[in-house]
């Protein structure tokens, strides 16, 4: 399918308002970012060309995060509009980020070149080096506009790029001078919907090898990590675990599999993660493990990428550990997971069928002592009034349906969160495989835009007016005292007052950073875990005030720091964000010292 459109000679056209109807046309609805003098003509033609909407943020990191988010959410393409080289610096770890979430994005940064003026009469700007050079390691392809005939190619690739298996960033600069340009021709250009890959998928006789391999095992197990990141991708899982039985364990990055279903047996560690004893087969599905980890169980491998450079929790660009595996399937997994259960309803019969029955059962068993096991742990930590994860968690699932989604960057309390809220519907859960701190600010806000669209647009008579559709999602993110200064958590604040996008940011205050006591416990000498120092951790003298930061931004803040506190709170929040008022909670908890928490202030 081809769109055109059609420029004739007019000194009124020029690229920006093209570069803008091309993204118009790919169906961009908004665009994250802040602003910057290399950007000025884009901007200015964003007045007279709608959609996209142009979402301010007030730092290059959260802005390409909540484009992180939004894409994510979307499954669409996310968008980011960043100024020259401080821009791109500035939003290098959101890169980094994007990269290890999977996320397709496309950034574009303006650009200058030495001794080249800009035709509407701006200085000649020498600010210029090699942008690509700062984000090259987490970016899929890189261009760099030179001419002006090329900018739709530029951009057909751009999108084509960051939406093929495995999505990743991708990263465009415009240079200033030529979006700025005039047309003095008539040129026509015309833009094809490039069709998606065909699925990878591996051939009829490995597909049958599997199957062999998994029915003449005791206990098989799959370990998902980044599957879930496409909803389909959960529905097939969920069909072939049941046409074999096999229990399911996650590394959740992504809602990977439903928490109401039998063959659910709960979690692993993200960094190193744990196996049952008695797995005799692990099914690994796009999950990669820092070198030199590797599984000691007989592994088949599903990946869409065959040195797991993305699926690995706080990875890089080195990628996984070439775990030994006796099967390993470079391949899209849902259509690979959908043609193994058609496979298996073909072939399991007789004996089999009994096998895979009795196996069913006994992890029904299984599944039903494990949650109730952590059920009862949280209401027993609700009904004491204990604050901590557990009861916080069960806070948040008394209110939580179908119309909320969770995005969470929360750490130290994350393992207690993750077993008392449960998820059951793809896509409503994302967290920050890249352990780099203050994402999933910046993608909370995303994420909640991806449940909405620019309407009503009208023309005033030389520009455009619109607004955003009421929300229909309200978004929850967890989030630590330090991942929180971290995220710039004040724009983000601000970017959800000032368009009405109903974010309840949950702040877990422990004036600490938590998380990295363990590795300076374990210190080689041991002199600051024997004499309780904790200055290289502290966020505590002055404890920060996350309440008056977020009133400073116009969110209603609250802060609490018991149980009932937090239940109302949060019910008041939740009930604000269905109806596009961002708020924020502080939880005031314990100072983390080690495993003996210091009584509240």
């Amino acid at each position: 399918m081809f769109f055109h459109f059609h420029v004739t000679k007019n000194r009124s056209q020029n690229w920006r308002s093209s570069f803008l109807n091309l993204l118009n046309l790919r169906g961009v609805e908004f665009v994250f970012g802040t602003t910057g003098a290399g950007m000025a003509d884009i901007q200015d033609a964003m007045v007279v060309v709608k959609p996209p909407k142009w979402i301010q943020g007030l730092h290059e990191f959260v802005s390409v995060a909540a484009a992180t988010g939004y894409a994510l959410a979307s499954q669409k393409v996310g968008v980011a509009l960043i100024d020259r080289v401080v821009g791109t610096q500035n939003a290098v770890g959101a890169f980094y980020g994007a990269y290890m979430n999977m996320a397709p994005i496309v950034v574009f940064a303006s650009e200058n070149v030495p001794g080249v003026s800009i035709p509407t009469g701006e200085p000649e700007y020498h600010y210029y080096t090699e942008l690509s050079h700062f984000v090259r390691p987490w970016i899929k392809w890189r261009s760099k506009l030179e001419s002006l005939e090329t900018l739709a190619c530029d951009l057909d690739k751009a999108f084509y790029s960051a939406q093929s298996e495995p999505p990743s960033p991708v990263f465009v600069s415009l240079r200033q001078d030529l979006m700025a340009k005039p047309l003095d021709a008539k040129i026509e250009v015309a833009r094809r919907d490039l069709p998606p890959h065909a699925p990878r998928l591996p051939d009829d006789g490995t597909l049958r090898k599997i199957a062999d391999e998994i029915l003449s095992s005791s206990h098989p197990f799959i370990l998902a990590s980044h599957a879930g990141r496409k909803a389909e991708a959960v529905h097939a899982l969920l069909d072939f675990a049941h046409t074999f039985g096999i229990p399911v364990i996650e590394r959740r990055v992504f809602l990977n599999y439903p928490m109401n279903d039998q063959l659910h047996l709960g979690f692993t560690n993200s960094i190193r993660p744990e196996v049952p004893k008695e797995c005799d087969l692990l099914l690994t599905l796009e999950v990669g493990v820092l070198p030199p980890q590797t599984f000691e169980q007989q592994v088949i491998d599903f990946s869409t990428d065959s040195l797991h450079v993305q699926d690995v929790y706080e990875g890089g660009d080195y990628g996984s550990t070439l775990y030994g595996a006796k099967i390993r399937c470079v391949c899209d997994v849902s259509p690979t997971l959908k043609k193994l259960a058609k496979l298996g309803k073909e072939v399991v019969k007789g004996a089999d069928l009994s096998v895979i029955t009795e196996r069913s059962a006994k992890v029904e068993q299984l599944h039903r002592e494990l949650y109730e096991e952590w059920r009862n742990k949280a209401r027993q930590s609700y009904e004491e009034e204990r604050l901590d994860g557990w009861s916080i968690g069960y806070v948040l699932n008394k209110f939580w349906n179908g119309e909320t989604t969770w995005v969470n960057a929360a750490i130290t309390l994350r393992d207690a969160l993750l077993r008392s809220i449960e998820l059951n519907t793809p896509g409503t859960y994302f967290g920050n495989p890249s352990g780099h701190l203050g994402l999933c600010i910046g993608m909370a806000y995303g994420v909640a835009l991806a449940h909405r669209e620019y309407t009503d647009v009208k023309d005033m008579g030389g520009y455009k007016l619109g607004k955003i559709s009421p929300a229909r999602h309200a978004v929850v993110c967890t989030t630590g005292d330090g991942d929180a200064i971290f995220g710039n958590l004040p724009s983000a604040l601000w970017t959800c007052a000032h368009y009405g996008i109903g974010v309840v940011y949950v702040v877990l205050n422990n004036a600490c950073w938590g998380i990295e006591w363990a590795p300076i416990e374990r210190s080689t000498q041991h002199w600051a875990k024997n004499a309780g120092d904790f200055e290289f951790l502290d966020l505590d003298n002055p404890r920060i005030d996350f309440s008056k930061i977020g009133e400073s931004m116009g969110v209603r803040s609250y802060r609490v720091s018991d149980v009932s506190q937090f239940e109302r709170a949060f019910s008041q929040a939740l009930e604000g964000a269905r109806n596009d008022r961002p708020s924020l909670i502080e939880v005031v908890l314990p100072k983390f010292t080690g495993e003996k928490p210091s009584v509240v202030p």
